[in-house]
């Protein structure tokens, strides 16, 4: 598999802000359903009706990672996508430096540590959830 590949696809077109994605995302990962712990954001733009969508990307050069004191993230060799070790102590140097701030530092059971797409394992949630098809991989 080429690095950077597999990826959450964006069409912010079709996206009509649902947050659908958003909901299967915490509901997926965290067994709730939590708009701050997501790792997509759907975020509404100054236009009316209009909507932007923020995914990791899961860039082939990982600056995320470079970033990370407690080297606590890496790419799963079976989704390819970029993850975050249960490791991580929530400092955010990884969100800092991530080029379309697609890391959030949340809280897990009184715990700080990073977030983000990280492919659902393989399959992302997402995508098939969306009904405008504005997301695809």
């Amino acid at each position: 598999m080429k690095v950077g590949v597999v990826k959450v696809i964006t069409n912010p077109k079709s996206c009509q802000g649902c947050r659908a994605c958003e909901s299967i995302c915490s509901l997926y990962h965290f067994n709730k359903i939590n708009p701050k712990s997501t790792g997509i954001k759907i975020k509404e733009l100054d236009e009316y009706g209009k909507f932007s969508q923020t995914v990791c990307q899961q860039c082939a050069d990982m600056p995320c990672a470079k970033a990370c004191p407690q080297n606590a993230i890496s790419r799963n060799s079976y989704s390819g996508a970029v993850t975050i070790g249960d490791n991580c102590t929530g400092c955010g140097e990884c969100a800092k430096v991530c080029p379309i701030n697609a890391i959030e530092i949340i809280q897990i059971d009184g715990n700080y540590r990073a977030f983000k797409c990280d492919l659902c394992g393989g399959v992302p949630q997402c995508v098939s959830i969306c009904p405008r098809q504005a997301l695809g991989w």
